[in-house]
């Protein structure tokens, strides 16, 4: 057996070159996904806008090759060491796109790309403390960050009209009022840049209240005892309550005045202190009159 390996040699040989003329014969077209990758660009430059992630290109070549081409694994370099500011044409040659001899690139779309640079610039402009939607109307809200300040850098269009940044939202604990620390994030636009890019926020808060004058009814609570009435029916109530408690309008069912009776109260006339019930956040600060008559009978 061992004496005639050659032969052996020249058949697998024979049986590749049968599987080429077979297969290699059979030529397709097949649409790749390119990935563009920017290499090269001089410091002090900076790409205006998002470029294109890829080129769509067709590769014409041996059937069973082509499909054994992985799209992931193809990638045109931009050259970016010839970019200069302003609007750049760059024409894509097929010999660009790296694949072996044995296919041909047929097509590429798109075959020119615009690039446009602009020279980075940087810059110091101050940074604004911004709160949640709704939170300035409903509290009195101070502050400040540290720093003050932060240098921004990028394309020179945006950072040129640039007069300050922001950060984050910030939001406020449960508390009606109080203060606390936090970290946030400076918020730039795309492509500019913030150093630091997080600063620390001081905040003092206080819910924003107002006093409110209601006539409330005077409810009397009654165990097992019939023939109970109460003088004055209706007792004024004034109290501070927060904005947004009173802007939602439901607060009024929730306000409520009201006497017990004990059961063993002697029947007549007794001056009693009735009690009062406020929504959560409401501070009462006067019930006229303080005391009610009650009649038992």
């Amino acid at each position: 057996m061992n004496s005639h390996w050659h032969y052996r040699a020249l058949a697998l040989l024979l049986a590749l070159l049968s599987w080429y003329l077979v297969i290699g014969r059979e030529r397709v077209d097949t649409w790749f996904q390119v990935k563009i990758e920017t290499a090269g660009l001089a410091d002090g430059l900076v790409l205006r806008g998002v470029p294109r992630e890829y080129l769509d290109v067709l590769v014409h070549g041996p059937k069973g090759l082509v499909r054994k081409i992985e799209p992931g694994a193809l990638v045109y370099t931009l050259d970016a060491r010839k970019l200069v500011p302003g609007l750049n044409t760059i024409v894509i040659e097929p010999d660009a796109i790296p694949l072996s001899k044995l296919f041909e690139v047929t097509e590429i779309r798109p075959s020119k790309l615009e690039i446009a640079v602009e020279k980075r610039i940087s810059k110091t402009v101050p940074v604004r403390m911004i709160f949640r939607e709704g939170l300035k109307r409903d509290y009195k809200l101070s502050g400040h960050l540290e720093p003050a300040q932060v240098t921004v850098s990028g394309p020179e269009s945006l950072v040129r009209e640039m007069t300050d940044v922001s950060i984050q939202a910030l939001g406020l604990p449960d508390d009606s009022s109080g203060q606390f620390e936090t970290l946030a994030n400076v918020v730039s636009p795309d492509q500019v840049e913030a150093s630091p890019r997080v600063v620390k926020a001081q905040v003092a808060y206080q819910l924003n209240t107002r006093e409110v004058a209601v006539d409330v009814p005077v409810r009397i609570v009654s165990h097992e005892r019939t023939g109970v009435s109460v003088s004055p029916e209706v007792v004024m109530l004034r109290f501070k309550a927060p904005l947004s408690l009173l802007r939602e309008g439901a607060w009024r069912g929730l306000l409520d005045a009201f006497v017990e009776i004990d059961s063993k109260a002697a029947p007549g006339r007794h001056e009693v202190t009735y009690r009062v019930t406020l929504p959560q956040g409401c501070e009462l600060i006067q019930a006229r009159p303080e005391k009610v008559a009650v009649l038992i009978k």
